[in-house]
């Protein structure tokens, strides 16, 4: 996993929507061939820069609000990321 891979995923996330990222078992661990490790490493490197970049980053299981609505990140989804001022 390269930073340079992560990089990219990330600012393809961000182009699509700047204030809401989701990333799926099925877009990494399917559509991109990435084994258990990969994810995991790429999710780390992933939490790190979009805390830098002010979003709040939550896993699997965790609760979250989001446009004023308490939400869960589903268990076929790995990460939430959500831009602070959208946090209400």
């Amino acid at each position: 996993m390269t930073t340079q891979f992560v990089t990219e995923y990330l600012d393809n996330k961000i182009e699509k929507n700047e204030n809401y990222i989701k990333c799926t078992f099925y877009e990494l661990r399917v559509k991109r061939n990435l084994s258990e490790e990969q994810v995991d490493e790429l999710l780390k490197l992933a939490k790190t820069r979009l805390e830098n970049m002010n979003y709040q980053v939550y896993f699997t299981g965790a609760k979250f609000k989001y446009n004023g609505k308490e939400q869960q990140v589903q268990s076929q989804d790995y990460m939430i990321a959500i831009k602070e001022r959208n946090i209400k």
